[in-house]
Parts: structure tokens; sequence; C-alpha cells
């Protein structure tokens, strides 16, 4: 049986403050907060796209507020990444947004027209959550352009859905209402689980230490999800593969595809 090939693409970073991912009290230190996205070939779900990273016109598209504290450093767009595996847009058969953050979201306006932007993933939880929040001038980290294109059709889902034996969705409460994470199965590297933003970052996993600043109403959904994701690695016996961490995206995205 033909396996499935996953590729992580780096797309740049966001120049912010450390202590808005893990919490500490040098709010001078800065950190290169990496943007990824994650394409996986399948042999019977097709071309999956894992987030589409930021809008190339993220100083027009983002306002002054999300401008002034996440800046974005490097950019990389991910029509670029997938023309790197000879790949366009049209190429993608289905998008899943992790969530409709700003840095998550940002690009799904190059897939305007094509089949993807007709069967886009999101739970239901989070695609409320995004629609309350900048119809009510809540805005935080949503933009409203960003994840209302013209012709997005999405399918939300709730809790865990099985795609395909080798690939899993599962849906977290923590850092928005309803973060997407990944269980793939690879041959060349075992289990992977993709938390995305739910943990920023390896130490914040190792430590235990919640993000600062307001991004997650309570830390106690933090820790109750960091208790669901142990019980997730101990179950598939799987590499962890953090949201923002900056040595594991640079580090996977050098690896290339992986089967």
């Amino acid at each position: 049986m033909e396996n499935l090939k996953l590729t992580m693409f780096y797309l740049g970073c966001l120049d912010c403050q450390y202590f808005r991912l893990v919490n500490c009290d040098d709010e001078t230190r800065r950190y290169q907060s990496p943007i990824s996205a994650i394409l996986i070939q399948h042999p019977t779900l097709g071309n999956i796209l894992y987030d589409t990273g930021n809008s190339p016109y993220s100083k027009r598209d983002y306002g002054a507020h999300i401008n002034q504290i996440y800046p974005v450093k490097q950019f990389i767009s991910i029509e670029e990444a997938l023309a790197s595996k000879g790949l366009t847009c049209g190429a993608i058969d289905r998008l899943i947004f992790s969530h409709l953050h700003f840095d998550h979201v940002g690009g799904l306006n190059y897939f305007a027209g094509t089949k993807a932007i007709k069967n886009v993933t999101v739970s239901r939880p989070e695609l409320l959550n995004a629609c309350e929040s900048v119809f009510t001038g809540n805005h935080g980290a949503y933009v409203k352009k960003l994840f209302d294109v013209d012709g997005v059709v999405y399918k939300p889902i709730e809790g865990t859905v099985e795609l395909a034996p080798d690939l899993t969705l599962f849906v977290q409460q923590s850092h928005t209402p309803g973060v997407i994470g990944l269980i793939v199965k690879t041959r060349t590297e075992g289990n992977l689980i993709f938390t995305s933003d739910a943990v920023y970052t390896q130490d914040s996993w190792n430590y235990l230490i919640p993000p600062g600043g307001n991004i997650n109403k309570t830390t106690n959904e933090f820790f109750d999800n960091i208790q669901y994701l142990k019980e997730l690695q101990k179950k598939y016996n799987a590499t962890m593969i953090f949201g923002h961490d900056c040595d594991q995206i640079q580090e996977w995205s050098r690896k290339g595809t992986i089967e």
C-alpha cells in the first residue's frame, strides 16, 4: 500500500515578545516566531494542506494592533512553498485550518476559485468563535477578510475525526475554543502529533509553562489540554510537534518530504 507523504513548510516568522508564547518575567525578550504549513499528499484523500500562513498584505490587512504586537519579519507565501514541490494552489483538494487566526488563515485568498476553497475543514467551535469575535468588535487575532473569502465553504467538525487510518483530526480547547490538531502515522518517522498553537513550544511542553498575556481565558484550559495531549502521546507513542517552536519547525522543514 502506498504511504502518505508529509512536508512541513517554513513560511517566515513574526517578531514578538517571548512571554506571549512562554510566560516569563522579561517582557523585553524578543522571539522570532516561525510560521508553518503542512502538506499531506495522501494516496486516497489527495493533496491536503494544513494552514496557509500569513497574508502577503499583512501591513494593510492586520490593523495597527496586530502589526504592533506581531509584526511579520519574514514572509514566504504558501504559493511559493507549494511551487517548491511542483504544485500550485489549484492542486490542493482540501484545506484544514488548525484555527482561524491571522497567521494560519492569511493565505486563504491564494485558493480563491480553486476546488480547495469549497472544501475547508475547521472545528465548529472555532468557526463560531471567530464569527462572534469579528461581528461583536472583539477581534483579537481574527481578521474577517482573511477567513471570509469569496466562495469559501467551511465544513465544520467536532471531537475526533479519522479521515483515514493514518490521518486523524482532534479538536482542542486551548488557545481558542477549537484548535484542530493532527495525528499522522508515517513510515519513516513513526507517529506524529501536531498541536498547533494549543502548545506553542517545546519549553512550554517540557516545563508546563502557559503563554503569557490574555490569549487563554484561564491557565486551566492550557493545563487540561496538556494532560489530554500527554495521554494521546502515550497512546500513539508519538513525537510531539508544536505550533511555533523555532528549532522544531526549522528542523522538520529541512527534512523535506517524509513518508
